[in-house]
């Protein structure tokens, strides 16, 4: 990720985007990550989840590191629900990766 991608990140979405030492994204993830963003902010999720990093490994496979706001029990039935929603995430970043390296 570039600086000025960053900077368009933060721009775009303030103190919502993980520290640029825990971002790791291929290029093609980027937009997904702006996506994901807006999206949580338009639903209202980043009142109960924060995103802290986002790794993704050579072969596109992605983990996305969160963290609970205080308003969400880390043991309730809705952060497990939140969890399985993020895990359903990392397999959309992971499959957009495979769709970028088929069209190369």
């Amino acid at each position: 990720m570039t600086d000025d991608e960053y900077a368009f990140l933060v721009a775009s979405h303030g103190d919502a985007v993980p520290a640029r030492d825990r971002l790791r994204l291929h290029d093609c993830q980027i937009p997904a990550l702006d996506s994901l963003l807006r999206v949580m902010r338009e639903e209202g999720l980043d009142r109960e989840v924060r995103v802290i990093g986002i790794f993704a490994q050579a072969s596109g496979r992605t983990k996305i590191d969160i963290e609970y706001t205080d308003i969400v029990d880390p043991r309730s039935a809705h952060a497990l629900c939140l969890e399985i929603s993020f895990w359903s995430i990392e397999r959309r970043f992971e499959e957009i990766f495979c769709l970028e390296m088929a069209d190369d």
